[in-house]
């Protein structure tokens, strides 16, 4: 076994580099990303104590079928393809967390396949709710580089879709953004990502189906996780668009859930216009 020292975001391997051995992550987390039509796409992480690449090893396959790129500095050790498998073989506890852990990865991509099938689907625009301003509801970022393409707070009308501009080559979103924000591979966003919602008199951010989910107060929301939806509480929220760890954070400020304004209702196309044009 051969330890190997990596900084924070440098290269573990790339997709398509020859199958050398197995990496166990001691310290840190690495996240993993695989291209599509020339994209990259975050899929997921790898954290302390977990193997990284065992698929290649146990398939027999000459390539490396994903990249890692470490997410903070970290500490691994390379295993040997041989040393790998007979450390599996001789060894119940790492066997049992393989096994576990490969079997969540194919209940994600049983998911991942369902949900599919429900992308652009009519329902997804059904399930925005009730449209309407809302007193006091007002968005901004959370993090200095989101702050680059919000400059300043965006007073929010339900339903508020969320999500990035169109890559070259890529079909439009599947519904039509109030506000467009720029990502660059491994993308963290989805071409549209979450939405602000209102049913009877609570607010909700729903997630629309993303790749990587949205964190709503901490907890995650999107098709990999138990719940679409998450209510949003007075005062500020923060949600976070593409895992633990994205630039895209915003708060969601909530003066007084429930108040629909009927008349006046404010004007913030510039803000947005400014905003996604920044």
């Amino acid at each position: 076994m051969t330890a190997r020292h990596f900084r924070q975001g440098e290269l573990l391997f790339s997709e398509g580099d020859s199958v050398d051995g197995v990496l166990r992550v001691l310290s840190g987390r690495v996240e993993i990303s695989r291209q599509r039509h020339g994209i990259d796409i975050v899929l997921g992480g790898v954290s302390s104590g977990q193997f990284l690449g065992e698929m290649g090893v146990i398939e027999g396959r000459p390539r490396r079928g994903a990249t890692a790129r470490a997410a903070t500095d970290v500490e691994a050790e390379l295993i040997a393809p041989a040393q790998f498998l007979d450390l599996i073989s001789r060894t119940p506890d790492a066997a049992r967390d393989l096994i576990q852990r490969l079997s969540q990865r194919l209940h994600a991509a049983d998911d991942r396949i369902v949900a599919d099938e429900q992308r652009g689907s009519p329902d997804l625009e059904r399930d925005l709710g009730e449209g309407g301003a809302v007193e006091g509801l007002s968005l901004a970022a959370a993090t200095r580089k989101l702050r680059r393409q919000i400059k300043r707070c965006i007073a929010v009308e339900v339903p508020f879709v969320v999500g990035r501009e169109v890559l070259p080559g890529e079909p439009p979103a599947p519904l039509k953004l109030d506000l467009a924000l720029r990502d660059r591979p491994p993308l963290r966003l989805s071409r549209a990502h979450f939405a602000v919602v209102r049913r009877q008199d609570q607010l909700f951010v729903r997630d629309l189906h993303s790749t990587l989910g949205t964190m709503v107060n901490g907890a995650p929301i999107g098709w990999h996780f138990g719940a679409d939806e998450a209510p949003l509480r007075p005062g500020d929220n923060v949600v976070v668009a593409g895992g633990v760890g994205s630039e895209f954070a915003f708060s969601l400020s909530v003066a007084d859930q429930g108040r629909i304004a009927q008349d006046d209702a404010p004007d913030h196309s510039l803000a947005l216009n400014e905003t996604a044009g920044a």
